[in-house]
């Protein structure tokens, strides 16, 4: 058998061979997008998740600092005025601290209004605490938080409550 007759021979299977080798390559590369397409996806859904529920966290925390709320739940009669304000302040501090992580997920101009509602709702506190006496009753402190709460807190936890809302609508989800 000459060369030619050889080379005529095996034309045919190293052409096979070459396509089904591409045919091979262009499966495994189309098979690799589709596993990439997929992962994309179910990462996707797993921050949508995370981020509807670092936003429903916050705005229940900021529906829980809003000073009438705070003061109606955290009140005791047992307290003076001293020990509701510490008392307040300690809530805030640990609800604002367990909810911390979840900052990630929401918009950093978001974020901000909550930490002003947060440290509005505190100086609130602070402010109202110093026009009374610290031994009186605690119930004197709350009515005068609520009273004094005006518009200075409640227009931060409801500005922070807007901005939340706002990045739902733009998210699509309301």
């Amino acid at each position: 058998m000459e060369t030619t007759e050889i080379v005529w021979i095996l034309a045919p299977s190293i052409i096979i061979v070459a396509f089904t080798l591409i045919l091979v390559r262009w499966f495994l590369n189309q098979e690799s997008r589709r596993r990439k397409q997929e992962f994309l996806m179910k990462t996707g859904e797993i921050i949508l998740k995370q981020k509807l529920q670092a936003f429903e966290r916050f705005a229940l925390f900021l529906q829980r600092i809003s000073p009438e709320s705070l003061v109606l739940r955290e009140q005791r009669k047992e307290m003076n005025a001293f020990q509701l304000q510490n008392h307040l302040l300690k809530s805030i501090r640990n609800e604002f601290n367990h909810n911390m992580a979840m900052q990630i997920y929401i918009p950093s101009d978001t974020w901000e209004l909550i930490r002003q509602a947060r440290e509005e709702v505190a100086r609130l506190i602070n402010t109202t605490a110093t026009q009374v006496p610290p031994g009186v009753p605690s119930f004197e402190l709350g009515r005068r938080i609520i009273e004094d709460a005006g518009e200075s807190a409640n227009h931060a936890v409801r500005k922070a409550l807007n901005s939340l809302h706002k990045n739902i609508e733009e998210m699509g989800l309301r």
